[in-house]
């Protein structure tokens, strides 16, 4: 697939139409947070380029309830791809996402100065932290997380410019995503308001072993896709 040379990202909608939840406790920058995002989207995003939006999409228990947010999400400009977040419940694992203009990784695309492109992406989970009840519970799930993530490298492998999407903050894949020569990576999770403390996070195209990290949650992007520029 031709696209342009653009690449935009964004998390954490949490959106609710069905499940007749807000955002708003959360401070004013969530008062009709939709609406932003969706100005903000056609202003900036092109009919032609890329929307990544890693995980936290709809509020929604069941699929049946995510319908009138997954059709918002399909009515943003440009090209959307989608994985799933902690909050997507309504998105059972190991599924597409199954919704006509939405789409999953791995993706490859060829961009308008033929470089060809390869998007991965999986949900990710938090660092298992030594000592705590759930480190055993966490080290499970980081191995499945791994395993999914890696099969997805594997299927870009042969692609110069790698990008990897994961919901949760990339920390405990970093080595995976070297060893494939990922460039960029896009994750949300780690709200304006959230902790650790900013300074031990790679939040701002910051380099950890060489791969530039984002973080896209909403907030902290202040509703507004952000660029991710390709290098290469």
């Amino acid at each position: 697939m031709s696209i342009h040379a653009r690449i935009f990202a964004i998390a954490d909608l949490h959106l609710g139409s069905d499940a007749n939840r807000t955002m708003d406790k959360f401070g004013d920058i969530w008062i009709n947070h939709p609406e932003k995002i969706a100005e903000n989207a056609r202003r900036l995003v092109g009919t032609d380029d890329i929307l990544l939006l890693p995980g936290d999409l709809s509020w929604a228990k069941r699929r049946s309830q995510a319908m009138e947010d997954l059709a918002y999400i399909a009515a943003l400009p440009g090209f959307k791809v989608c994985i799933k977040g902690n909050h997507d419940f309504w998105w059972e694992s190991d599924k597409p996402i199954a919704y006509p203009g939405l789409s999953n990784p791995p993706l490859i695309f060829e961009d308008d100065n033929g470089r060809v492109i390869g998007i991965a992406g999986t949900r990710g989970w938090n660092a298992p932290q030594p000592g705590e009840p759930k480190a055993l519970h966490d080290e499970a799930l980081i191995g499945r997380e791994r395993e999914r993530l890696n099969r997805m490298l594997d299927r870009i492998r042969s692609c110069p410019l790698k990008i990897a999407m994961l919901h949760y903050p990339p920390h405990p894949f970093i080595s995976d995503l070297r060893d494939a020569g990922v460039q960029a990576v896009v994750y949300g999770h780690v709200h304006a308001n959230s902790l650790p403390a900013d300074e031990i996070l790679a939040l701002n195209g910051d380099s950890l072993e060489g791969i530039r990290c984002y973080c896209v949650a909403c907030d902290r992007i202040d509703m507004t896709p952000l660029e991710i520029p390709l290098q290469g």
